[in-house]
């Protein structure tokens, strides 16, 4: 597939980096270790994972009747130090995949207080089952011969099981969709794990535990940190602290000065109080404060710094909250000024799929890339830029890498990640001092290719990674709509995804299997895939 890029630059950016002044955008989550950190202790009492181990009898995992009557339902039998699931066909069976669900009843959970399920598996390289995926409360009655829809209500994330002999762990998250697009209501009653085989051959697993992993756990391992937090379908480069907290810095603060942040919560029980201040000459002014309580949504604010411009002085950012060890989020707390160099920002807009042979920039003979044809009369077009795959993961990661896909190892399937020393363009612009961003209408081009580094704030629009919402399918035209943030010197990334009918059938055979869902390419629509 041939790609026709163009880079845009606009004037406006900043200067070398030097720590704590901003002579560049001052990403102050990467300097915690120039900040004095006072309370931000972890809670007394967190709340604790609840697991299943199969190294001893767990009875209360039960096979699950197939909704289904053509699918037989698993046998279950206890193997050293696991607990071996089998899928077996069924006389009257007319499809060319077998399926089956063990389940677990739960004592009437709130869905909301937990975040992951961590399940460890065993499958050696003669087994067929190649997919698990969850499950959240079993229907009612039984389905039609010809409906092959899982036995539960809602469905959750699935992964391919890896088939090598070793014990993997596969981390899902606690959501949901439904395929009738009903909303969750009441308590969470069943947790199941779903498998499925592609190629109809009975085969088995080996599963060796089972962890349910509460809303909270994974800032339960320190005071205060950094990490990626997502929140509705952003994902922001995040200092966390637990409230009460107070971390400071000494900063120089260029003329023209602002702290832009986003606020992020957890849940919304307890409400955390933001707070921005500034000392100068040992008197504390506090410049900003909010209470804030939401926890589908970021709240970006931005804090005038323009009265300090030139002084150095302790900037501060303070969370508290009536329960102590409440976490809160400061998503990419970032300090910027006036602008002091000619170094250019930087929008990098790639078209999924669009192919030079039907562009009129290259030649095509209806007028189809107007847009285009302006921008590349003011620019460089680069006549021979070739795809490194055919689809889009492994091409945009070798594109955004500067790494051949097959050094990158992630070309055989859809979710594997880049490997964990790999630096993304985005890490290299966030390195020079860039404010960074990307927003993407397709998942491989974001967080499911770990696109996600580096990056202040990524929004995967149409993946919904809590799952929180009953969206099944999504349209594949393009981000529609999406505002580009203030920000005073920047790396963009915006994606906008092909609704070639061509490349859309190709790609078909890539959706969910049947007894996850019913989507498909056909009629502009893509299969919907868990965000990781």
């Amino acid at each position: 597939m041939r790609y026709s890029f163009l880079l845009v630059m606009l004037g406006l950016a900043c200067g070398n980096p030097v720590p704590l002044t901003v002579e560049m955008p001052l990403h102050l989550e990467d300097h915690l270790d120039a900040a004095a950190i006072t309370g931000s202790e972890l809670p007394a009492d967190p709340p604790q994972t609840v697991e299943w181990r199969f190294d001893k009898p767990q009875p209360d995992w039960k096979p699950t009747p197939s909704w289904n009557p053509p699918f037989a339902t698993p046998t279950l039998s206890r193997i050293g130090e696991g607990l071996r699931v089998t899928l077996t066909d069924s006389p009257g069976n007319p499809w060319s995949l077998l399926q089956g669900a063990i389940h677990v009843d739960l004592p009437d959970w709130d869905r909301d207080a937990w975040a992951d399920i961590a399940i460890r598996i065993r499958a050696d390289s003669a087994s067929s089952v190649s997919f698990v995926a969850l499950g959240f409360n079993l229907r009612d009655g039984r389905g039609a011969v010809t409906n092959r829809r899982p036995p539960f209500q809602f469905m959750g994330q699935r992964s391919p099981i890896v088939r090598d002999g070793t014990i993997q762990t596969y981390r899902l998250r606690v959501g949901w969709l439904s395929e009738e697009g009903q909303p969750w209501e009441g308590p969470w009653r069943q947790l199941g794990l779903f498998f499925w085989t592609a190629d109809g051959e009975p085969g088995s697993i080996d599963l060796h535990s089972v962890s349910v992993v509460p809303r909270g756990a994974v800032y339960a391992d320190a005071p205060h940190g950094v990490r990626p937090v997502t929140i509705g379908e952003r994902i922001r480069r995040t200092l966390y602290t637990h409230a009460p907290a107070r971390v400071s810095y000494r900063v120089r603060v260029p003329e023209g000065g602002r702290l832009s942040a986003a606020l992020g919560v957890l849940g919304d029980e307890v409400p955390v109080t933001f707070r921005v201040t500034v000392q100068t000459g040992g008197r504390d002014e506090a410049l900003f404060e909010e209470r804030y309580a939401d926890p589908e949504r970021w709240a970006q604010r931005s804090v005038d710094l323009s009265q300090y411009g030139g002084r150095t002085v302790t900037l501060a950012l303070e969370a508290q909250a009536d329960q102590p060890g409440t976490v809160a989020f400061w998503g990419a707390p970032t300090v910027s000024g006036a602008r002091t160099s000619d170094r250019p920002n930087v929008i990098f807009y790639v078209i999924d799929g669009g192919g030079a042979d039907q562009m009129s920039l290259h030649g095509y003979n209806r007028r189809t890339t107007p847009n285009l044809e302006r921008l590349a009369a003011q620019g460089a077009v680069f006549e021979h830029a070739y795809s490194n795959s055919d689809w889009t993961k492994p091409s945009t990661t070798s594109f955004m890498t500067s790494l051949h896909s097959s050094v990158l190892g992630n070309t055989a399937g859809q979710f594997e990640p880049l490997p964990p020393e790999t630096r993304t363009m985005a890490d290299r612009f966030h390195e020079a001092g860039y404010a960074t961003a990307v927003f993407t209408s397709n998942p491989w081009a974001g967080s499911l290719s770990s696109l996600e580094r580096g990056v202040d704030l990524l929004r995967d629009q149409g993946v919904r990674p809590t799952l929180a919402r009953p969206r099944r399918c999504t349209a594949t035209s393009g981000t529609g709509g999406t505002s580009l943030p203030q920000s005073p010197t920047g790396f963009i990334s915006r994606r906008r995804t092909s609704t070639r009918r061509t490349f859309r059938s190709r790609r078909s055979r890539d959706c969910l299997p049947r007894p996850v869902g019913r989507c498909n390419w056909r009629g502009g629509t893509r299969c919907w895939v868990s965000g990781g």
